[in-house]
């Protein structure tokens, strides 16, 4: 009689067991493919250039908006950046006839064919605005794709022998150890859309900054006609191209937590594992801080202010 009772217990915490390991598993494989979801899609985000996001959205799509508002000879910020252009270039004349010993010391004709060539580079900047930001921008989406193909390659931890492998190590746990684990994975599975949404905001954000960039952008690089003042259309192109490359960061900070949680995944059920759940939960704080951190970091590398 005992002999069957203990059978039919062993058989009742044999099928449990098997249970929890079908969870654990059917979950861990959730997180990952939840990880390489939010992994793709920033990548996907922060690879899009301004003239192409929203494409896909009826209506007028935001680059279009700037462009009919910011870059069309007649709207009111080209007009503004006109006026500013053609101060700073009377101001820049002046400025070259007095420089050398008030008016001693002067080659009007090298003067006034320097203030032409000066002149004419200033206007055809402010006139070429949308060619120079969408060059730029270009630039840093060629660079982000490409580096998107090498630090995003989506790993495989769903193939039977991955699967056959983590349950051979869930095998060798005890049952309240596999409880626990299976509690741990639901609590991460709970806080774990926390990071999108963290991801979404910021790459969102990003491209919100972008386009505010670009709405005034005739007006800074209408002071590149002079040289006193040049600083503020140096600094605007700094911040440009700051903005563009951040994409890179960013996708950089993705790449490695997704990294991080493919291998706790790979480790969580060896017995040695060391790496539990308010460590990952650490991995996920420390990603969303650097994330933030992004936009300051990379102004900083490119002398941006």
């Amino acid at each position: 009689m005992i002999a069957i009772i203990s059978n039919i217990l062993d058989s009742f915490f044999e099928a449990i067991r098997e249970m929890l390991i079908d969870l654990i598993i059917s979950n861990l494989t959730g997180i990952f493919e939840s990880f390489n979801d939010q992994i793709n899609e920033t990548a996907e985000r922060v690879s899009t250039s301004p003239t192409e996001w929203l494409a896909a959205s009826p209506g007028t799509t935001p680059w279009e908006m700037i462009r009919n508002v910011a870059f069309t000879a007649t709207s009111t910020i080209m007009v503004i950046a006109g006026l500013i252009l053609g101060f700073f270039i009377a101001l820049e004349l002046v400025q070259m006839l007095v420089e050398k010993n008030n008016l001693a010391d002067l080659d009007m004709v090298g003067v006034v064919i320097k203030w032409i060539v000066k002149s004419f580079i200033a206007i055809m900047i402010v006139a070429n605005t949308g060619v120079i930001i969408g060059a730029i921008f270009q630039l840093g989406q060629e660079a982000i794709t490409g580096a998107a193909a090498d630090m995003v390659a989506e790993i495989d931890l769903t193939s039977d022998d991955f699967i056959e492998q983590l349950e051979a190590q869930f095998e060798e746990l005890s049952l309240g150890r596999l409880v626990g684990l299976l509690l741990q994975i639901q609590i991460l599975r709970i806080i774990a859309p926390i990071l999108g949404i963290a991801i979404m905001i910021i790459t969102v954000g990003r491209m919100l900054e972008i386009m505010m960039y670009l709405v005034v952008a005739p007006i800074p690089l209408a002071t590149m006609a002079n040289s006193e003042y040049r600083s503020m259309g140096n600094n605007y192109l700094k911040s440009l191209v700051a903005v563009a490359f951040q994409g890179l960061l960013i996708l950089a900070v993705v790449a490695i937590m997704g990294t991080l949680i493919q291998n706790w995944i790979i480790g969580v059920g060896s017995p040695d594992a060391e790496v539990g759940l308010w460590t990952v939960f650490g991995y996920m704080v420390l990603s969303i801080f650097a994330l933030v951190k992004t936009s300051s970091i990379s102004k900083s590398i490119f002398g941006a202010h």
